[in-house]
Parts: C-alpha cells; structure tokens; sequence
C-alpha cells in the first residue's frame, strides 16, 4: 500500500511540472502590448521634462511623457517599468515615437540591454501616477 502511494504521489508531482512547463505563453498583442524596436542611452544629464536621466527612465514621443511602459522581451521575458521622461532627437524614430529609448547607468550596460532585447520588445504603455 505505501508503495502504491508513493507511485501516485510521484505521478502527481510529476504531472504538476509537466503542467508547468507547458504553460501558455501571454498573448502580447490580446494584452494591448505591441512590437517596437528599442535602444539604449547612456548620455545626457537632463532630460525633456526637466528631471535628471536616471536607471528606470526612458525616451519616446513628446506625448508619452509621464506615461509608464512596461516592457518584454520578444520571448516574454519581463523587463521591467520604465518611466517615459525623455525624448529623442528631432525627426528620428525615438521621437516619432516608433523606437523605445531605454537609459542605461553606462555603456556595458546599453550593450546589454541590446544583446538581451536585440532591438525589439513588446511594450504597453500605461499613465503614470506619482
């Protein structure tokens, strides 16, 4: 009987991982996320709304401002929240809003960011609040 019971209790546990490992990925595009093409920055002390650059901050269109991107990898990876506080240069993709500009503390870490995203990521924006 104790046998017969560790068996099931194996085949249980078993069953349990399997059901783990088979989880469904997020469907990004259900979930209002869409695919943007990303970089990284290390430079600048300022940024558009006045604040200092800092790890956490990023760069996109003027009226995303103050409006929060919660960003994944193109493999569901979750990256992180970045704060929008800045923009791009004047007619370039980060500006126009099609590229997500993300601030790094140094260089290493921009290449990073790049080699982990390869310039891509699902992003969904929310407003911001504080």
């Amino acid at each position: 009987m104790k046998k017969i019971i560790a068996i099931l209790l194996a085949l249980a546990v078993w069953t349990i991982s399997i059901g783990a490992e088979r989880k469904e990925p997020l469907d990004f595009k259900a979930a209002g996320f869409e695919k943007i093409s990303t970089t990284a920055y290390c430079t600048g002390h300022t940024t558009a709304n006045g604040s200092k650059v800092h790890e956490g901050g990023c760069a996109n269109s003027l009226d995303r401002i103050g409006q929060v991107a919660i960003i994944y990898s193109l493999e569901g990876e979750f990256l992180g929240y970045f704060e929008c506080n800045d923009t791009g240069k004047e007619g370039g993709g980060v500006r126009a809003g099609n590229v997500v500009d993300i601030y790094r503390t140094d260089y290493d870490r921009c290449v990073e960011w790049m080699e982990l995203t390869g310039g891509k990521c699902w992003i969904r924006w929310i407003e911001g609040e504080g």
